[in-house]
């Protein structure tokens, strides 16, 4: 129901139309420049991979500890594109035997040798 009142203003059409159009515009935007941040995370995350890979194995050879990866963990935003990388990286690991359910219960109650 249209409000009485002289003083009140009612945005035009077109007004409305350049507001979505801004709105849209600002959207486009703010995705580009998302894609583009998480581009660069990502090249940032194999330039760390690499020079951690590179500074392990001069430790390897001169005596040094090796380096463990300190970042801290975050909250990930799960998209195809994540889920398509992280199916690629685990098919190119090694398969771990699944663990049989009486060990893990022994190992997390203590009781590794029976009769001693």
């Amino acid at each position: 129901m249209l409000s009485q009142n002289p003083h009140e203003s009612i945005v035009p059409a077109t007004s409305l139309q350049e507001w979505l159009h801004q709105g849209e515009a600002l959207y486009n935007n703010a995705v580009r420049e998302y894609h583009e941040l998480d581009a660069q995370i990502e090249q940032l995350e194999q330039r760390l991979a690499a020079k951690q890979s590179e500074v392990n194995q001069i430790a390897t050879v001169i005596g040094k500890p090796t380096v463990e990866g300190n970042r801290r963990l975050s909250a990930q935003l799960v998209t195809a594109r994540t889920m398509h990388r992280d199916r690629e990286r685990l098919d190119s690991e090694p398969q771990i035997p699944p663990a049989n359910p009486a060990q893990v219960a022994r190992a997390l109650t203590g009781k590794f040798a029976r009769g001693s």
